[in-house]
């Protein structure tokens, strides 16, 4: 099957993206109509000005690389870019509003606008992306992909596009040689080539890659080091040869300042927030099967120093206290309310004393055992370079079911890609994922 022009897609993203913009805009206009921020007249704005902010906020979408087809981890790069792109889009315009105050009526209407294209764009994004990986998940608009190896990788490869059907890619034909190409890409209508053979011939690579570019179809190359995480790599060049290394870890020490200081207020707020529904849980605990409200338990932070995490109770008292957690919510250990609990991340609020304390951060890799942590490789070491969060990139992600060490690309993308956006991005699709009811 074919899959979907690629152009389509994107005409169909910016559509919605564009549709989001005139939405929040018109609901700007209105609320500050109703809050007395503009008068009667035309309600204070031009039809041109209105029509304007379309296709400019398009323009800085596309600019910061939010119509780029990308498969990332968790697509949490899309989340930062529309972040960067709302908030580099009105910087320029209230810079202009400023400096020529009447230049438009939109000028006080724009806090309000701001507020619901921050409220707007992400969800919609997700929504779209949802439903093309449910369509991708049902065959329709999916890519038929040629692998080229017989060997450990090419099957590894092919094991992983089936796994992961949503990411669009149908694996239906391995081949071992290049020779096989023209064949291969003509009876099975291929729309897209893997390399995935470290032994392959320089020139045969380049014959491919010809190819396929005569072809117009896309090539992607599996490299040897497949196997290490890609955040521990670092790409140069020395005079056009293509050099790769490994990087280090080199924390900011200003972004940490500006971390604590957020980890403080926001627990601090969600701890005063929270304290009814905190009650009210502590209460169903207690009723629902004997034994403490909290559980404590000593993990693993930051340098691997040892700390006690507090969580409320989730399972029966008899439950050992030092294994593995339950994959699933059918585990006979989970009690009740603790199923629910576990369903919805409530049974981690009271980790918010452990944020406040320093033991732990809002967003970080999720502390493990110590008796885990002993066996340890020297990469999976890397994670307790920070300090362990209550949620992270591998805490909303489908594979949090599985053991922590064994999805080590997501905590150390987050190692070496730490920023205040990236945080921001995490804790929204948090919220998102606690909402869903996408819980443990």
């Amino acid at each position: 099957m074919k899959a979907f022009d690629k152009r389509i897609q994107l005409a169909v993203i910016a559509l919605c993206d564009l549709a989001v913009i005139y939405v929040s805009l018109a609901l700007a206009i209105w609320l500050s109509y109703r809050t007395g921020l503009i008068g009667e007249e035309r309600l204070g704005v031009k039809l041109p000005e209105f029509l304007f902010m379309g296709p400019y906020f398009i323009f800085v979408f596309k600019s910061v690389g939010l119509y780029k087809e990308k498969t990332g981890i968790l697509h949490i790069r899309e989340t930062m870019a529309i972040f960067k792109g709302v908030l580099f889009g009105f910087l320029f315009v209230f810079m202009i509003f400023f400096l020529f105050p009447g230049l438009s009526g939109l000028h006080k209407s724009l806090l309000f606008f701001f507020v619901f294209m921050m409220g707007f764009m992400p969800p919609e994004r997700l929504f779209l992306r949802k439903l093309t990986q449910g369509l991708h998940e049902r065959g329709v608009g999916v890519t038929n992909t040629l692998i080229i190896g017989t060997g450990a990788v090419a099957k590894r490869l092919a094991i992983k596009l089936h796994q992961m059907p949503k990411i669009g890619y149908k694996p239906v034909k391995i081949i071992a040689a290049a020779s096989q190409l023209k064949d291969a890409v003509e009876k099975n209508d291929i729309g897209a080539v893997f390399v995935a053979d470290q032994d392959l011939p320089y020139d045969q690579v380049l014959a491919i890659m010809n190819f396929c570019s005569d072809s117009k179809v896309p090539f992607k190359f599996v490299p040897y080091i497949y196997n290490m995480p890609i955040d521990l790599i670092s790409m140069d060049d020395i005079e056009g040869i293509p050099v790769i290394g490994l990087r280090k870890y080199s924390p900011h020490s200003l972004y940490a300042v500006f971390k604590r200081a957020a980890d403080i207020a926001v627990s601090s707020a969600l701890l005063l927030i929270a304290l009814p529904a905190g009650i009210l849980i502590a209460l169903a605990v207690r009723m629902d099967s004997r034994g403490a409200v909290i559980f404590s338990q000593e993990r693993a932070g930051q340098n691997g120093k040892p700390f006690r995490i507090m969580k409320f109770r989730t399972m029966f008292v008899k439950s050992a206290r030092y294994e593995f957690s339950p994959k699933d919510s059918g585990d006979p250990r989970i009690t009740g309310v603790g199923r629910f609990l576990r369903k919805t991340g409530l049974d981690e609020l009271p980790q918010l004393l452990n944020v406040l304390k320093g033991d732990m951060s809002l967003v970080g890799p999720r502390p493990e055992m110590e008796f885990i942590v002993k066996e340890y490789s020297e990469i999976q070491k890397e994670r307790l370079k920070v300090k362990p969060g209550i949620t992270g990139l591998w805490q909303i992600s489908e594979h949090r079911r599985a053991p922590i060490h064994e999805n080590m690309e997501y905590d150390l993308y987050y190692i070496e890609n730490q920023s205040l956006l990236l945080d921001l991005a995490i804790l929204l699709r948090t919220f998102f994922s606690v909402f869903g009811l996408k819980g443990k």
